[in-house]
């Protein structure tokens, strides 16, 4: 029995398999995907690709019409329509600096709805004990950053978020090879 929210809400893990790490926490469910910044571009351009075949079938749908005589989206409203998927360029650049990418989605447990009005951080450890924070952005509906894990070994990364002026932690390893 499918909702019809499910089907029309974004799911992460449809896209991104299965994730590092999840877990609920104090009413908030919380999934995280680490990836290399290797697997990340893949994962990016197989997504593009997503996005394209599916605007690909939107226009072969008769979309093609309504351009000619001018309601149909204009360049403008065309990036728009990408900028509102989250990536401007600061923000790819972002996503795209480091070893690493993460990407967290943040679930309220009582509405099931993905919690965006928040802010989050990541605490990393590294195997050589340095610490270093770091600010996810906020996109789309979940939140990401691109993360320099340059040692090999065992990272403890401590995710921080801030929703509704309450702030929650969950902690969670990460295994370098």
């Amino acid at each position: 029995a499918m909702k019809k929210t499910d089907m029309i809400k974004h799911d992460m893990s449809s896209m991104m398999g299965k994730p590092t790490f999840e877990t609920t926490s104090e009413g908030l469910h919380i999934k995280a995907w680490l990836m290399t910044q290797k697997e990340h571009k893949k994962m990016m351009k197989d997504m593009k690709g997503q996005m394209k075949m599916h605007e690909e079938m939107e226009d072969s749908m008769g979309h093609k019409g309504m351009k000619e005589n001018g309601m149909g989206m204009d360049k403008d409203e065309k990036e728009k329509k990408h900028e509102s998927m989250g990536m401007d360029k600061d923000m790819k650049e972002v996503m795209m600096s480091g070893t690493h990418a993460i990407m967290l989605d943040v679930i309220d447990n009582v509405t099931g709805k993905e919690i965006t009005n928040a802010t989050a951080n990541i605490l990393i450890v590294s195997p050589s004990k340095k610490n270093t924070s770091v600010d996810l952005k906020n996109m789309m509906n979940h939140f990401g950053s691109g993360l320099k894990l340059k040692e090999k070994g065992d990272y403890q990364l401590t995710v921080n978020i801030i929703a509704g002026g309450v702030s929650k932690t969950t902690q969670f390893r990460y295994i370098v090879k």
